[in-house]
């Protein structure tokens, strides 16, 4: 099935190792912008092109659609919406990103440090994390959020409508589209058709209460989407996704078999997040190749800790992982693949 024709993708290049973002242009009486890339400009040069080319400049935007608060999507937004005057449209938890994007991460700053302490990382890497961290707010502007939108709510785009899904997992401010006469899922960084997507590690919202289990998040949110049965889904970066449950399904896979080889890991002895992270990525250079490593192998521990598996054990100024005594005859129940 063939996408809607008032439906256009535009890829931006980007200064990041991600490569280029996927944005997506909605022809109709609210001319629609899905995304926007980062604040570079390379990326606004190409941005004016691709509007160029089907016909528009930025003052004719008149709505910005927002997928989640990562600076290679909400970065121009500042611009755009003072260039035209366009309604900027995102869920609840993006608004104080775009706000003032520093704000948030200074506060967030505590909790990362905390958990990157616990972890067993080394000062040299906690202090190359922060630097990288410290220099995200220069990839984006503010801006002000006009309307929020969440679960069960409906944007129109391109005259039809559209419903929105809320589906945390690589961010707790993540939203997918959804239009079901042709069965088209924006899908943005929910679904990569060749690299899954990182279930990155965050504070609760309101900075309180446990902390996210974003790879449990993700794995659930992945197959509300394949239930959908979506002819296609577009993806924020790389090539459209047109077998949605074969990937979900491959995806599941992956995340059980990672989990396996921690809790052998773990068998053996028990070892902080660190330690478990540099068996398995034993090759990083880059701190936000750190961050997401850690992120991801606190989300495989995660979904081992709900099986009853393994647990957490304080240890001095660290966190050791071990795995649970009377679950030594047990494999992992909760089989993402099946789930």
């Amino acid at each position: 099935m063939p996408l809607p024709p008032y439906l256009h993708c535009l890829t931006l290049p980007t200064p990041f190792p991600v490569g280029p973002v996927n944005v997506y242009l909605a022809e109709g009486e609210a001319l629609t912008l899905i995304d926007t890339g980062p604040k570079a400009d390379l990326t606004r040069t190409a941005l004016l092109a691709g509007l160029a080319a089907l016909g528009y400049k930025p003052a004719a935007l008149r709505q910005i659609v927002l997928t989640h608060h990562h600076v290679d999507h909400i970065g121009l937004a500042g611009e755009l919406a003072t260039a035209s005057g366009a309604a900027v449209i995102t869920h609840p938890q993006t608004a104080p990103w775009l706000a003032n994007y520093d704000d948030q991460r200074l506060r967030q700053e505590p909790f990362y440090r905390n958990l990157w302490v616990e972890a067993g990382a080394p000062d040299d890497i906690l202090a190359a994390m922060k630097t990288a961290s410290d220099s995200a707010a220069h990839w984006t502007d503010g801006a002000a959020a006009t309307q929020l939108v969440d679960e069960g709510d409906t944007l129109t785009l391109g005259n039809e409508p559209w419903q929105v899904f809320h589906t945390p997992g690589h961010a707790g401010s993540l939203i997918c589209l959804w239009e079901p006469n042709t069965r088209t899922l924006l899908a943005n960084d929910h679904l990569l058709r060749d690299i899954s997507s990182n279930a990155i590690v965050e504070p609760p919202p309101n900075r309180h209460g446990p902390r996210p289990r974003r790879l449990l998040d993700y794995l659930h949110h992945m197959r509300r989407m394949a239930a959908l049965n979506p002819a296609v889904a577009l993806p924020g970066h790389g090539e459209p996704v047109r077998e949605v449950a074969a990937l979900v399904a491959r995806r599941a896979r992956f995340h059980h078999r990672r989990a396996q080889k921690i809790l052998g890991i773990v068998s053996e002895a028990p070892r902080t997040l660190w330690e478990l992270t540099q068996p398995l990525f034993p090759r990083l250079t880059r701190p936000l190749d750190f961050f997401l490593a850690m992120s991801e192998v606190l989300g495989h521990l995660d979904l081992l800790e709900a099986d009853g598996l393994v647990a957490p054990r304080p240890a001095g100024s660290v966190v050791r992982w071990t795995r649970v005594a009377a679950a030594l005859d047990y494999t992992i129940s909760h089989d993402p693949a099946t789930a």
